[in-house]
């Protein structure tokens, strides 16, 4: 079981991709080295058809992956966390520190989880050490793995998650106050849990990407979806350091896709990220938008101050059109 001192990190923000990054690098590995998917849709076999077919009953998603082979480090770390490298600053940033994450899970790697025993998807071994401090003391100085963060606009972001956690098994999620969030208005969960936690762990990529560029990559969720391929080319070239050919690569991003993951949740008989009741899925189209008439002008407007006066950079988005340009076009 190798320590991990090293480890390239493709973070997002909750509800940009998170499952779809897991699934398209893992079933790149499966691929690479030498194995079977086949497409529940069309029937198609991708890789090779004697190779070992991908073990989806076992599959808990990480957040460690055994990436060896496909990218030069031994594992890759996707799932959300604040930046490593950020905790003196955030320290100094008085908002921040005293803001805390509305539900558990925004930042993995200082959550105090037992690090000693990390659980690995595709390797040989099912744990394996992470070495927190040793992450933060190479990122704070420019000097460690090479990091991208995926965020997805804040409003498009708030409203799928809030979707999200009203589905949610654990009442950590699916409730606020004491009450179901199901109860909550939209506007309160935006700007009472949504905003704040989302500006806590973006502000954090953001300075880190300012001062350490080469090594911090920015990405919004939206231009992932509009190119995956060339987009997640780039993404795996910045992990790795420098360009390399990946043939499998179209194939896994196709294998991928939210219709293929959803049979593979009908053939489970469960939603493949285990957070929720009965034979519900947690995936939603790439294209799927929030409603409408959550957000106007006014409350966009409103969102952008909240941001803009934590120190977040509103130039990095690629927001949402709002019901009133909506009905002028």
């Amino acid at each position: 079981m190798p320590s991990t001192n090293d480890l390239p990190i493709l973070s997002t923000i909750p509800r940009s991709g998170t499952w779809f990054l897991r699934y398209t690098v893992s079933f790149l590995c499966h691929l690479e080295r030498g194995g079977r998917i086949d497409d529940r849709l069309t029937g198609k076999i991708f890789g090779d058809p004697s190779g070992p077919l991908f073990d989806f009953q076992h599959f808990k998603g990480g957040p460690l992956f055994w990436v060896r082979g496909a990218l030069p480090a031994e594992h890759l770390f996707i799932g959300h966390t604040v930046c490593p490298g950020f905790a003196d600053l955030g320290a100094k940033i008085d908002w921040w520190r005293r803001t805390a994450f509305h539900v558990p899970g925004y930042d993995y790697l200082h959550e105090g989880m037992n690090y000693r025993y990390t659980p690995v998807e595709l390797a040989p071994y099912r744990y394996t050490p992470i070495r927190v401090p040793a992450l933060e003391r190479s990122a704070k100085q420019g000097h460690g793995q090479r990091i991208v963060f995926v965020y997805r606009n804040p409003l498009d972001q708030a409203a799928s998650y809030y979707r999200y956690c009203q589905n949610h098994r654990d009442p950590a999620y699916n409730t606020y106050k004491g009450r179901p969030l199901t109860t909550v208005p939209f506007h309160d969960y935006l700007f009472e849990c949504a905003l704040l936690s989302y500006a806590k762990q973006f502000l954090s990529f953001q300075i880190l990407a300012a001062r350490h560029p080469d090594l911090v990559g920015l990405l919004p969720y939206e231009r992932l979806m509009s190119r995956p391929v060339e987009v997640m080319t780039d993404v795996l070239d910045h992990l790795s350091g420098a360009p390399a050919d990946r043939p499998a690569l179209g194939d896994a991003l196709w294998l991928a896709r939210s219709e293929h993951m959803k049979a593979i949740e009908r053939e489970l008989g469960r939603s493949l990220d285990g957070t929720r009741n009965g034979h519900r899925s947690h995936i939603r189209q790439a294209n799927a938008r929030r409603r409408d008439d959550w957000f106007d002008d006014a409350t966009r407007s409103e969102a952008m101050t909240v941001l803009r006066v934590r120190g977040v950079d509103l130039d990095l988005f690629e927001w949402p059109a709002t019901t009133k340009a909506a009905s002028a076009a």
